[in-house]
């Protein structure tokens, strides 16, 4: 299995490299590869930090992203319900997932961090 990291996957979404975008698009579009979720975590990261694009518009490209683009993700369920909840609530992603995996997995979380419970319990 051939795994992408951040960089590419940023390339592609971005479209901002004019010798790396077509690159990462060529890799992704003429590969099987899979996108690990801490890959997509490390992606939210820098498209919301460090490009200030806001949290509806990181969430709207990456849910495209997954939904036209034939790779393999693990839990892809969970990401984007993840990635609706980012795009909704104000806590980070990897909370964001958290939630998911209790929404849509019934696992139990457990944490200190009262904004997490309460999009878990708004969202049960």
């Amino acid at each position: 299995m051939k795994i992408i990291d951040a960089n590419i996957v940023l390339r592609y979404l971005l479209n901002d490299n004019p010798e790396l975008s077509p690159k990462a698009k060529e890799i992704i579009e003429q590969n099987t590869v899979e996108v690990p979720i801490e890959v997509l975590c490390e992606v939210v990261y820098v498209l919301s930090g460090y490009y200030k694009i806001d949290k509806q518009n990181v969430c709207a490209k990456l849910i495209q992203f997954i939904e036209q683009i034939q790779f393999t993700l693990t839990n892809r369920e969970i990401i984007i319900q993840g990635l609706n909840y980012f795009g909704k609530y104000n806590i980070d992603f990897v909370d964001c997932l958290l939630a998911a995996y209790a929404k849509i997995e019934k696992d139990e979380i457990l944490t200190f961090d009262e904004k997490l419970e309460n999009v878990i319990k708004q969202n049960q």
